[in-house]
């Protein structure tokens, strides 16, 4: 909502950011100290970085912008629960979610063309990590080189293709 807010002015100010959740993903992408303190100092004291802006039905966004399966595990999950289990209280809510995963009929273009197909999970990120997994590969992605990274998640149809979904997660 800051970020929405910032991109209505003409010179939009630099942002400080105080990483206070869970998981922490765009402290880590940034390279943000874990501790109020030092990230404060960060945010006051640090040499600001540019960042890619996405944007999805006029709105920005600065991190992930996703539809489908465990896409409302993060707002669902109780903070006791991430308070006392961390990140595998994610993995918990969302194995709870699997019964509910409603698959999407999709054409999506892109620069090399098209891709039809059903889909239970999508999302367009500037990010290393989601919800404390690894998705993409450190050195493949680049915070401000205008583009955004890309996952698009098949319906399963069997129970191959739920293996075939949890190897390729764990080997990114």
């Amino acid at each position: 909502e800051v970020v929405t807010g910032l991109m209505q002015l003409p010179a939009p100010p630099p942002l400080g950011y105080i990483p206070a959740g869970t998981t922490n993903d765009s402290a880590k992408n940034f390279h943000i100290p874990r501790g109020i303190e030092q990230a404060a100092a960060t945010a006051v004291f640090g040499v600001p970085r540019p960042c890619d802006m996405g944007l999805v039905n006029g709105r920005p966004f600065v991190y992930v912008a996703a539809f489908g399966a465990f896409t409302q595990v993060a707002y669902d999950t109780p903070k006791e629960l991430k308070s006392l289990f961390g990140h595998l209280a994610y993995v918990m809510a969302g194995a709870a979610s699997l019964p509910t995963i409603q698959p999407y009929t999709l054409t999506i273009e892109h620069d090399g063309g098209t891709v039809t197909g059903t889909f239970i999970y999508g999302m367009v990120s500037n990010t290393v990590s989601v919800g404390g997994f690894a998705m993409f590969p450190p050195s493949e992605v680049q915070l401000d080189d205008g583009l955004h990274e890309v996952m698009l998640v098949r319906e399963m149809r069997t129970p191959a293709d739920l293996q075939h979904l949890v190897q390729s997660l764990i080997q990114r």
